[in-house]
């Protein structure tokens, strides 16, 4: 059994409120869009599948977030390890002990014969077929077991950046759909663009196949049980009224905090507001604020900055004469902004909030590096 974080901070109404969705037969598949750094991940992991397995689930874990294989391959490693039964934790554990991935394939699934012991690590490009195959048999097999199966597709957005994957998410629709009365899906999302890419927009490959739900944000609860923790763990007290100001400067996220608490067990001050200045400078250099800053072009950095000052109208006449200001130059067009946004995005640094018009940057810290370090 895995050893509980004292830290995570469990969203227990949250999980069964969601869960109950796909339970009571209301939908089969969810779509979570959360932004970067909101703890999406430790929420499925530490609250939704935990919940999903005292319902008699069968939990599945994909994730796509910085995987050193093809989508299809973690795709293929996930089903297959599912298939061998135990928990979701005793397989997440096995699967981290594993530094050469080569998976043996059990021959019993869709009647494929023999077992065969393939190398993930050759799965680039657009999946043979034989691999769609196999992950479509795999699906088939985990809904012949007892128990409902839900698959948790974590930072799924990614498979929306390259072509190559069409053919692996037609496979996903068609076999998720064909088997919706035993298999149940949660998507997981960073980017709402490329999410609506996926699942929003009319054409997509899973347009209207799931209901749309955010990441319930966290408030003062939060804050408490962890300022509590950080109590038990350390003997020290440390100032709320300065520790809610530091969580909503951080808008809110609980990456941030948790790692302002972790500066301030070695501050012998407990200072919070300098442990959050020495945290941001260290983001800076963690995250590669200054990379990626000197990559862009003096446009787009206007434009990350006014984003970062909450701008709902680029394109106004307004607005292109505060990004000429800002730029000490001509009033830029409709058109350039409109390239210098489309790069930004492709650059997972900006999405539309509406799908259309209305812009928000995905990463709020860099917003704020922005304004108060970027020179345009």
């Amino acid at each position: 059994m895995a050893k509980r974080d004292p830290w995570h901070y469990p969203r227990t109404a949250a999980a069964k409120a969601h869960l109950g969705l796909i339970t009571s037969g209301m939908t089969n598949a969810l779509v979570l869009f959360g932004r970067r750094r909101t703890g999406k991940t430790e929420f499925l992991l530490q609250d939704f599948a935990p919940a999903a397995e005292q319902a008699k689930c069968l939990v599945v874990y994909v994730s796509f977030w910085l995987s050193p294989l093809s989508p299809a391959a973690t795709i293929l490693q996930a089903l297959e390890m599912a298939l061998q039964g135990g928990s979701l934790a005793a397989r997440l554990g096995e699967a981290a002990k594993r530094i050469s991935p080569k998976l043996t394939l059990s021959g019993e699934a869709g009647g494929f014969g023999a077992k065969a012991e393939i190398d993930l690590t050759t799965l680039r490009g657009e999946p043979p077929a034989d691999v769609l195959l196999r992950i479509d048999a795999l699906i088939g097999a985990l809904a012949q077991t007892r128990k409902r199966v839900l698959i948790l597709f974590d930072e799924v957005q990614d498979l929306a950046g390259d072509r190559n994957n069409a053919p692996l998410v037609a496979t996903l629709r068609t076999s998720l759909d064909t088997r919706r009365n035993d298999v149940a899906a949660v998507f997981t999302g960073s980017n709402r663009d490329r999410l609506n890419a996926m699942f929003a927009r009319r054409g997509a490959p899973f347009f209207q196949f799931a209901t749309p739900i955010e990441l319930p944000p966290l408030d003062e609860d939060f804050v408490d049980y962890l300022l509590a923790t950080f109590e038990t763990i350390t003997g020290f007290k440390l100032n709320r009224k300065a520790a809610l100001e530091a969580f909503e400067q951080s808008h809110a996220s609980p990456f941030f905090f948790r790692k302002l608490l972790e500066l301030a067990a070695l501050d012998p001050e407990r200072n919070l507001a300098k442990c959050a200045v020495k945290l941001r400078a260290r983001l800076v250099s963690d995250l590669g604020f200054d990379h990626t800053w000197l990559s862009l072009s003096p446009l787009e950095r206007a434009l990350v900055k006014s984003l970062a000052g909450d701008e709902r109208a680029p394109f106004s006449e307004e607005h292109r004469k505060k990004l000429g200001a800002m730029l000490g130059g001509p009033t830029p067009s409709a058109a350039q902004v409109q390239s210098g946004l489309r790069r930004l995005m492709r650059l997972d640094m900006v999405s539309r909030l509406d799908g259309r018009s209305d812009y928000a940057l995905d990463d709020p810290e860099f917003g704020v590096w922005a304004v108060a370090h970027g020179i345009v």
